[in-house]
């Protein structure tokens, strides 16, 4: 066994040209496998994270009209409401903090509005915040400042806003201080902020969903949306197994308070991120199986090369197999040491597309702002696969030399 591994590497450094040229197929083939097989995974976990507070184990409670999206509709959590919730009692905020699934809470306010600076304008998601909700959802703040303890809960007209409602507001520059009008009242900007601190780069999956958004302090906003009560609660649950039961729990509780009435026309849901994850795995599933069986065909091209080569390994040592024969070599013997050569070519051509694979990987995960995702299984699969492929596109060959005989072999020239 080890001395027929030893003489394939010996014939594989004989012809270092052509036994890389073999291998190229199976080296495309295993990269292209363990790059895509990376970076679904790498773009799913970012999916996850976005849908679910960003890592942080955090999922809104959203007050919206029943069937809003339609009946039994996982992503029923996921909107903004347009009408005024009913005020929240303490009691039932102090009943949600003390279930021992849930960390923290925040209720704040969420609504769409018209912003003005001159004569440019946005369409923003403004947003009445407190510290707890900063806590939730930090944002990096890459211009100015952000709110002080007193600002949050006081009547100061100071906002932040980020990155692109400033594009959208301020096109031909932006002055730190200036006012923008929300429903028709001033306010003064004292703060820019990038709410996705954890991205580098422009992210092409989400770019097109990049939203103009307005934080408020809790405290002015009457000023703006006309009400007092808050239209959402964020939960925070103490891990991530328990984000839905806590969320479910919230909504539970609040729908509990609810007048009959009321109840009918809109009550509290939060999003099936169970039902969306199991969905996102299976179109990932799909997806991954269809772009392995295209890259599969290169593993294919690869094998023929590999039995091509190996036809003509055996045509120049001819010589060699007879004179092994002669003195007493049997079928076997011959048969294992051709498909142990194979197979040592298409695993090594395997090791280095894992190589290339995860390099590449990393390369596109870093470019694109996605996470880097290393899925072993792949690569063992990947490397197992490449072995196989030796075996199978090396077995005729290898009957070829085992087949010759003795005095027909030694009399080739």
């Amino acid at each position: 066994m080890f001395e027929n591994i030893k003489l394939s590497f010996q014939s594989i450094f004989a012809h270092k040209m052509r036994s890389l040229l073999t291998m190229l197929g199976v080296i495309i083939g295993i990269a292209a496998v363990i790059a895509i097989v990376s970076i679904i995974e790498g773009n799913s976990e970012a999916m996850k994270r976005d849908l679910i507070g960003m890592g942080d184990n955090t999922i809104n409670v959203v007050y919206e009209e029943n069937n809003m999206y339609g009946e039994d509709d996982p992503w029923s959590g996921s909107g903004m409401s347009y009408i005024a919730a009913p005020p929240i009692k303490s009691e039932t905020l102090d009943m949600i903090k003390s279930d021992p699934r849930v960390n923290l809470i925040s209720t704040y306010h969420q609504s769409w509005g018209e912003a003005y600076h001159l004569a440019n304008m946005s369409w923003p998601e403004l947003y009445g915040v407190d510290q707890t909700y900063l806590e939730l959802f930090p944002v990096e703040i890459v211009e100015g400042r952000g709110f002080t303890d007193e600002e949050l809960l006081g009547k100061n007209q100071f906002v932040i806003i980020n990155e692109t409602a400033r594009d959208e507001l301020f096109p031909d520059g932006f002055i730190l201080g200036s006012y923008i009008d929300i429903s028709g009242s001033p306010f003064r900007v004292i703060g820019i902020y990038n709410d996705r601190p954890d991205r580098d780069e422009e992210d092409p999956y989400w770019g097109w969903w990049e939203q103009s958004k307005i934080m408020i302090p809790k405290g002015i906003w009457p000023l703006v949306g006309g009400f007092d009560s808050a239209t959402q609660i964020a939960v925070q649950a103490v891990d991530t197994d328990s984000i839905q039961a806590a969320g479910v729990m919230a909504a539970e509780l609040l729908n509990q308070d609810l007048h009959f009435i009321d109840a009918e026309k809109a009550s509290y849901v939060v999003m099936d991120l169970e039902r969306i994850a199991q969905e996102m795995e299976a179109y990932e599933r799909t997806f991954t199986f269809l772009l392995i069986g295209i890259a599969s065909i290169s593993l294919l091209v690869g094998g023929i090369g590999v039995m091509n080569i190996m036809l003509v390994s055996v045509t120049e040592r001819t010589r060699e197999i007879g004179i092994k024969k002669a003195l007493g070599a049997k079928r076997h013997v011959i048969l294992f040491q051709f498909l142990t050569e194979a197979s040592v070519l298409t695993s090594l051509g395997g090791a280095i597309g894992i190589g290339v694979g995860v390099g590449v990987a990393k390369l596109i995960s870093h470019f694109y702002g996605l996470p880097f995702m290393l899925s072993i299984p792949s690569m063992l699969i990947g490397l197992g696969f490449s072995m196989v492929v030796g075996i199978i596109f090396g077995l005729l060959p290898s009957l070829k030399a085992s087949k010759l005989q003795p005095v027909e072999a030694l009399r080739y020239e």
